[in-house]
């Protein structure tokens, strides 16, 4: 909170003021016929990216996935420590730490000289070397994730939902706009024709 900035508020301090953009906004779930940046899938990268621009008003994003939701299972649940730090920057790895499983070693396992029907512990080693990350490496059912990127995203100013069932059709690049330069307040585009599944 910075209090001495914009005085005390009410309420969640997650949760952002509603932007300009969403305040004007039909908020159905038809697309615009213009953005400023699309986002294609609702996977890992997407999400990241899609979570990111939420948190400038400014800037007209949206996101389309050709699923008919959210995931609901994960697909890859390990979590490296790294990607942590950057749960932190989004401000939910507590929440990961709190629901996941640590890793904290790797056991190796060999069969059994004497008996080969059996297996024997062979060795076994610290899963995250010293000094790497103030974090674990974790692991946490991938939908969670995604849950947690989708909140990010509706506390933003924009309040940032995807659109689901949609499919990429085409696109058209203004190219005089980006040989213009390629500034955001001189460049056009129109956003790719989209179809329901």
């Amino acid at each position: 909170m910075q209090f001495h900035l914009n005085g005390f508020r009410t309420g969640n301090p997650e949760i952002s003021e509603p932007s300009e953009q969403y305040n004007t906004s039909s908020n159905s779930d038809s697309l615009p016929n213009e953005v400023d940046v699309l986002v294609i899938g609702c996977g890992p990268a997407g999400l990241t990216l899609a979570a990111q621009l939420a948190a400038f008003p400014d800037i007209k994003t949206q996101i389309v996935d050709q699923k008919s939701g959210p995931l609901l299972l994960g697909q890859a649940d390990g979590i490296a420590c790294r990607t942590m730090e950057m749960f932190e920057a989004f401000g939910f790895s507590e929440r990961v730490l709190k629901e996941a499983y640590w890793v904290n070693e790797t056991t190796f396992w060999k069969p059994n000289d004497t008996s080969k029907d059996k297996v024997v512990r062979h060795g076994r080693i610290q899963d995250v070397e010293d000094g790497l990350s103030v974090f674990p490496h974790v692991i946490l059912n991938q939908a969670r994730v995604h849950d947690f990127y989708l909140e990010v995203m509706r506390n933003s100013p924009n309040r940032l939902e995807p659109h689901y069932c949609r499919r990429l059709l085409g696109l058209s690049v203004d190219t005089a706009a980006c040989s213009a330069g390629g500034t955001r307040s001189g460049s056009s585009g129109s956003i790719p024709r989209t179809k329901d599944r």
